[in-house]
């Protein structure tokens, strides 16, 4: 019997991985899957959230919401470590400022600390090559989340959105900054800047482990490197100029910008406050669509709140979920909602899922504020009844919901959500009210910003492009 050797091109292939990529890498996620139920462990707010009020707090806060000072308060925390340093970031840029952060962690590293270092894998974030130097190092460990797996479609959408950093487990910083020139003011046309916020976090000496905020960040951050799709980085073996060349750049950009570098931890740490509470939330590590926990708990938090509910972040998706919570809270309490206008808008595939479906978001009740500015925000925060805080890196669009890996701290102290919330005052004395007529209403101190032709027509586009995609935006 003879036989027949059938032999696939590579256009088929081709086709087969492509048919292979649509059904599971992106019509896998129209399923909606089967509701389980949450594990009662990851549920804190019900039961952790209750007991904290027993417990005294070894820890202090302070809101870092002045760019300059975001960045000297990073660059003073390098220079505080002495035992161990975790920069865990969605972006960190190969910009000036990014290589005079990483000159201050090479010091660090030189002088015996620790680090470890993790970078969203498909982020513009270093070049690989830089990795691999700073590898290199003894004391470093330096690694990337989830990098493309050509075998696992499905993985692909998950973006490790985190930003944070841990210094010798006494201090922590956490919020919404990557570590990129745009984040710091020192961005110059025709690029813009980006308002946003972290938090300061400082244990008490001697606490016991396990109580402090940092321990809650810590063990959050250990389960991200032991995560199977974080790839550590390979040696790069051979000499290079690269260490000195990020030296030299850091010197160039210190002779040029000395008000970075004026301040220590000891000057930050300074007015930092005692909450009452204080919680870490996140999403699950799954890399499929992911169980909603942040939102969940969100949601329980805005049920909670009995005069008032602020809200604000820079996109937004009108799912139904969100819909809903809004809707159920609008119609108990006033609820402030603040976002960027057209104008101040700088995501072309995520910001037209608010603006062309704003008049949804306009019939839950909630009262609607526009950021009026060439510049934008992208802070993303909760405060109720202004006593309690929520300060992180999760947006109200479907990929924090579903797809990426977020923080959020949750801040109960009333004197630290005063302060935020002048914070906030700032912001909504240069944005606009929407009528529920979708129309600004008029006002004596702002102005509408006009928005170019070119970039209505550009975000209309991407809106009917990306309509049936939202899910992943």
């Amino acid at each position: 019997m003879t036989e027949k050797i059938v032999l696939i091109s590579g256009g088929g292939l081709l086709t087969i991985y492509l048919f292979y990529f649509l059904l599971t890498g992106v019509f896998s996620f129209a399923i909606r899957p089967r509701k389980k139920t949450r594990p009662t462990s990851t549920f804190r707010l019900k039961k952790e959230w209750e007991d904290k009020r027993k417990k005294d707090v070894p820890d202090q806060v302070k809101i870092i919401a002045d760019p300059a000072d975001a960045l000297s308060v990073r660059i003073a925390l390098v220079r505080a470590a002495q035992e161990s340093l975790d920069v865990t970031y969605f972006s960190l840029s190969n910009t000036a400022c990014g290589m005079a952060f990483l000159s201050e962690v090479l010091r660090a590293a030189d002088r015996g600390v620790k680090v470890r270092i993790l970078l969203d894998a498909k982020m513009k974030t270093l070049l690989y090559g830089i990795m691999r130097v700073l590898a290199q190092h003894p004391q470093i460990k330096i690694a990337r989340y989830n990098p493309i797996n050509i075998l696992k479609p499905w993985t692909w959408n998950e973006a490790m959105h985190d930003k944070f950093m841990i210094v010798d487990q006494k201090y922590a910083l956490l919020g919404g900054r990557n570590i990129e020139t745009s984040y710091f003011g020192l961005a110059e046309p025709p690029l813009s800047n980006k308002y946003d916020w972290d938090v300061l976090m400082k244990r008490d000496q001697g606490s016991a482990a396990g109580t402090s905020i940092v321990d809650a960040i810590t063990a959050y951050n250990n389960l991200l490197w032991e995560k199977k799709s974080t790839k550590k980085a390979r040696r790069r073996l051979t000499k290079s100029r690269i260490v000195d060349d990020i030296h030299t750049i850091a010197a160039e950009f210190a002779a040029e910008h000395p008000e970075f570098y004026q301040e220590n931890i000891s000057d930050f740490a300074q007015d930092m406050i005692r909450p009452n509470r204080i919680m870490l939330l996140h999403n699950p590590l799954t890399s499929w669509r992911k169980d909603p926990w942040v939102i969940q708990d969100l949601a329980i938090l805005a049920s909670q709140a009995e005069k008032s509910l602020f809200i604000q972040t820079p996109y937004a998706t009108a799912t139904p979920p969100l819909l809903k919570v809004l809707k159920e809270t609008a119609a108990r309490i006033d609820v402030y909602y603040l976002t960027n206008s057209y104008a101040s808008a700088k995501n072309a595939p995520a910001y037209p899922n608010y603006y062309y479906q704003r008049k949804k978001f306009l019939k839950t009740g909630i009262k609607i504020y526009e950021f009026q500015n060439e510049d934008s925000i992208h802070g993303k925060s909760v405060v109720l009844d202004k006593s309690i805080s929520v300060v992180g890196s999760f947006n109200l669009d479907s990929r924090s919901i579903y797809l990426d890996t977020e923080t959020m701290l949750v801040i109960d102290c009333p004197e630290f959500t005063r302060i935020f919330s002048e914070n906030h005052r700032k912001i909504i004395e240069n944005s606009l009210k929407l009528g529920q007529d979708n129309e600004y209403i008029l006002s004596d101190t702002t102005e509408e910003v006009p928005v170019p032709r070119g970039k209505k027509l550009t975000y209309f586009l991407f809106y009917v492009l990306l309509r049936p995609f939202q899910f992943f935006i």
